[in-house]
């Protein structure tokens, strides 16, 4: 029968890996302070402004683990990071779909959330359509923040085109 030395040593061993893989997926200190402060001061007017785009409170999900990429904390805040490539692109679409009664019931009736991630392994590099996918109202996008930052209009189209198509 294991003593009790042996068994802190067992569970010690197995609570290391897990903590490596924490701080490697969320980044470091800076990382999740700076990712913390983008939450609570930069997102909510943002995450209202992509609900009156839908013309309701459509749930919107921020992974902000996947999306805070380690050495870039300092960013986090710039309009550049996440606002203009992934947030602007929303907003418009949905604002292009909502444009008239018929576009805004149908976002009503499907859409049930959205949520912004980023996925190094398969988000795509600029055909920005792989990066969005509609499936049981989930509306996902999942595009490299800070990339690419000029690319609205093929972003925009992106969205518009899996939305319309589900819709």
């Amino acid at each position: 029968m294991p003593n009790t030395r042996s068994i802190l040593l067992l569970a010690t061993l197995l609570v290391l890996p897990a903590v490596g893989v924490q701080a490697e997926g969320g980044g470091g200190l800076a990382e999740r302070r700076a990712i913390a402060a983008y939450s609570k001061d930069v997102w909510p007017p943002l995450e209202k402004s992509i609900q009156d785009a839908a013309g309701f409170a459509v749930p919107v999900s921020l992974d902000l683990k996947s999306l805070a990429l380690p050495g870039y904390a300092d960013s986090y805040g710039n309009d550049d990071y996440l606002r203009k490539p992934i947030i602007d692109p929303l907003i418009k679409a949905l604002s292009a779909i909502g444009s008239d009664e018929m576009g805004r019931q149908a976002l009503k009736d499907k859409l049930k959330s959205i949520t912004i991630s980023y996925d190094e392994a398969t988000a795509p590099a600029s055909n920005y359509r792989d990066g969005v996918t509609f499936a049981d109202g989930a509306l996902k996008l999942n595009w490299k923040p800070f990339a690419n930052v000029d690319d609205l209009d093929p972003r925009v189209k992106a969205i518009t085109d899996v939305l319309e198509k589900n819709l």
